[in-house]
């Protein structure tokens, strides 16, 4: 090896462990932004939900709230499904710079096996899911009686 390809790997080593760097500030961010959307999305919902209900002036509203309510719960399970899938790409990209690096599986927990019990990704679909059940059956209550 000459003077001029250590150092040459020594750049690339300097930029790999940047890109790891990145990687992981942009993986934490997106958990975090992630969680932040959902507390947004339960806040936004328990609003709707309650003025839906409470607030004698919107009664006339119903439909259009449960309306709302829907296009919301789409609107955010989209989102929260992109999120995921940037954060999966995140990770792959880290695992490939630990490879690199030789420090494999130093960011990302334990991957072999599943954890127990359901993973995040099926929880998360669940819950979507009952707000956007929970929401239609509003919808056609109100549809069905005025």
């Amino acid at each position: 090896m000459t003077i001029h390809q250590h150092h040459l790997d020594q750049i690339d080593v300097e930029v790999l462990l940047e890109l790891y760097r990145q990687a992981c500030i942009n993986a934490r961010a997106y958990i975090r932004l992630r969680y932040l959307r959902f507390a947004i999305f339960v806040a936004v919902n328990a609003v709707i939900g309650s003025a839906t209900f409470a607030v004698v002036e919107l009664h006339p509203y119903h439909v259009y709230l449960a309306l709302f309510g829907i296009v919301l719960t789409l609107l955010f399970w989209i989102l929260d499904h992109r999120s995921q899938k940037f954060y999966d790409l995140k990770c792959r990209r880290i695992l490939a710079c630990e490879k690199l690096l030789g420090v494999a599986d130093y960011f990302v927990p334990y991957t072999e096996e599943a954890p127990p019990g359901l993973p995040v990704r099926i929880v998360m679909h669940l819950i979507f899911a009952v707000f956007l059940i929970g929401w239609i059956t509003l919808e056609a209550l109100f549809i069905i009686q005025p």
